[in-house]
């Protein structure tokens, strides 16, 4: 399974990864502040294109093994890649919006149970997006992210992944946000802009460290499938020229 330490030791260990965070946690930041007017809405939709795009490069480079995992400021790459991969993700997107609603629409009296149903319903509707999105930045091909029998092999080991991050940065959060909101209540309030900021600024780095786990989980699953099919096709191949 993809390792969460692995993710954090390759990222933050790269040269200038926390100023990179910073950097773009100040439009992240912007658009959270902004997102009621409709002006805000279009730069929160723009800042989000941009940002998947640039999450989507950081898995591209940990599956093609480039030197830096956490690239520099591309603005028309990012949102290139960043429009396409949410262009490929809105067909799942609609799949996992009928699932999750047909799981929150259950009735479970015990609270306990019911609260876990919607919980594994939330993780199972988010794993019908993540796997198109670990087909597609394994060549940044959109025609990869429709190859079905690929999908659903991979559906299963996405879900188990992204269920076991998600736990694993929940568990995270009670130490390093709940040290700042202890912090925080002590001394500036929650109602002003620093706040606002620290907190985008985790979830960025949090997502770039989603990034870096879904990559790893992307390379276990088709790795060796992908291999083995290159393997047949170069024994037709010979084959072919065999019987000509």
């Amino acid at each position: 399974m993809a390792s969460i330490v692995e993710a954090f030791d390759s990222t933050i260990k790269e040269a200038f990864a926390g100023l990179k965070v910073l950097i773009w946690a100040v439009p992240v930041c912007f658009a959270v502040s902004a997102w009621q007017s409709f002006m805000g809405s279009i730069v929160g939709i723009v800042t989000a294109v941009l940002f998947v795009g640039y999450l989507t490069t950081i898995c591209n480079n940990i599956i093609i093994k480039t030197d830096r995992i956490l690239p520099g400021i591309n603005v028309f790459q990012y949102g290139l890649v960043g429009l396409i991969a949410v262009l490929i993700m809105i067909p799942y997107g609609i799949v996992a919006y009928f699932v999750w609603n047909l799981v929150n629409n259950i009735s479970i009296p015990d609270p306990v149970w019911g609260l876990t149903v919607k919980v594994l319903g939330a993780f199972l509707a988010l794993s019908f997006i993540l796997s198109a999105f670990v087909l597609y930045i394994r060549r940044l091909n959109p025609i990869e992210a429709y190859n079905l029998r690929k999908y659903f092999i991979g559906f299963g080991e996405v879900f188990m992944s992204f269920s076991y991050l998600i736990v694993k940065l929940a568990l995270w959060s009670l130490v390093i946000i709940g040290f700042l909101v202890y912090l925080f209540s002590l001394f500036v309030g929650f109602e002003n802009v620093l706040w606002t900021y620290l907190m985008c600024a985790v979830g960025v780095f949090y997502c770039i460290l989603g990034a870096n786990y879904m990559a790893q989980t992307s390379e276990e699953i088709f790795t060796f499938l992908e291999k083995k099919e290159n393997e047949q096709k170069q024994q037709k191949a010979i084959d072919k020229m065999t019987e000509e």
